[in-house]
């Protein structure tokens, strides 16, 4: 069962309505809650979950008599800014629910197509809702219920799903992990721009989407977006899997009534001359090392100097991940980043930033 519901009251009491005409009722005396926070993000943008939903979902359950309530989340970076800034802190606080680092939890092994994975231990005994927002990636399409949960894995097994190849992993990890309930927030988005630009908030969505099949809720979701499930690859793998079929009963608002046309990304980012590429074997840490770079280029006169000589007025490739070839455009100045790129930067003799991910200063002074 799967609800679209329109926010015309308070974020928390449509969350609260659609739970509850979702007829959604927990099967365990615990809950964790893992809404998407991958990084520090201010309250309100188009990169995490709003705590607002959380606090919502919090209101029902305790309604539902549940007394033990945990928001547990893997930040990439900055865990402890990253709860701060984006409101989780203060709103765990203020309902008098734990808020943990999902980096520092007891974990338990679990077997899946790829041997054994290590998963956070409150998984195995609790209830389990999935907190995801609705986003665009540059290798997988969307970012929705079936990417978010790469945040309860270790920063180690977080990367190797990216080498193993992401998609099918992700499908995997679906397979053996699986919500009791789905929620996206599709308050706002994030969608892509102008080849080589980086996202662009969608404004003005005002939805909530609920679901009892991660698959189906993802697929629904992806749908509002203007993409076809069958088109991303990790869900079209998760059916062949059998998870679940991409639909569901539906309630709420009609899907034709809502359904926009999300920009995808580019597999680059460019910034004036400065170009920075990735692929699907690139995780998070070199995807998020752009700003690290700008930041440390802006934090000493003399980066922020070379950083402008050599990477903006003259053109620079930095590449990332395993790119099967260096294009020939690319050769005139080209930069390899993190230990993903060794084999690759050896065979076209090329500079090479070591570090899983790099340092942003490092890259700086490579530059």
């Amino acid at each position: 069962m799967i609800i679209i519901k329109q926010i015309k009251d308070t974020i928390e009491n449509t969350v609260y309505d659609a739970l509850a005409e979702l007829k959604y009722k927990p099967q365990h005396e615990r809950v964790l809650i893992k809404p998407c926070i991958p990084s520090p993000c201010r309250v309100g943008t188009p990169y995490i979950a709003s705590h607002r939903i959380t606090a919502g979902v919090i209101d029902y359950l305790r309604h539902c008599g549940i007394k033990e309530i945990i928001v547990g989340e893997g930040p990439l970076r900055d865990y402890d800014r990253a709860f701060v800034v984006s409101g989780y802190e203060k709103m765990c606080k203020k309902k008098d629910v734990r808020l943990i680092n999902l980096h520092e939890a007891e974990r338990r092994g679990m077997a899946w197509d790829y041997g054994e994975i290590q998963i956070p231990s409150l998984i195995f005994d609790s209830e389990y809702i999935n907190i995801a927002k609705l986003k665009v990636h540059t290798s997988t399409t969307v970012t929705l219920g079936m990417k978010n949960q790469m945040g309860l894995l270790r920063r180690e097994d977080n990367k190797n799903i990216h080498l193993l190849g992401l998609h099918r992993p992700i499908a995997a990890l679906a397979g053996v992990v699986k919500p009791n309930l789905t929620i996206i927030d599709a308050i706002n988005g994030e969608q892509g721009g102008p080849p080589g630009k980086h996202g662009h908030e969608v404004q003005g969505i005002n939805l909530i989407i609920c679901g009892t099949s991660l698959l189906a809720t993802d697929a629904t979701a992806a749908r509002l977006m203007g993409f076809k499930p069958e088109n991303i690859l990790h869900l079209s793998i998760a059916k062949d899997m059998n998870l679940s079929d991409f639909d569901d009963e539906m309630m709420g608002v009609h899907l034709d009534e809502c359904r926009l046309n999300f920009i995808p990304l580019t597999n680059h980012r460019r910034i004036r001359r400065l170009y920075y590429h990735w692929t699907d074997e690139t995780c998070c840490g070199c995807l998020g090392l752009m700003a690290e770079i700008r930041t440390a280029a802006l934090t000493h006169p003399w980066h922020l100097g070379r950083f402008i000589r050599y990477g903006l007025l003259q053109r620079i490739d930095i590449f990332t991940g395993k790119p099967g070839t260096i294009p020939e455009t690319s050769r005139s100045r080209v930069l390899g980043v993190g230990d993903c790129m060794a084999d690759m930067a050896g065979k076209y003799g090329i500079p090479l930033v070591t570090g899983c991910p790099p340092r942003g200063i490092d890259v700086v002074r490579k530059i």
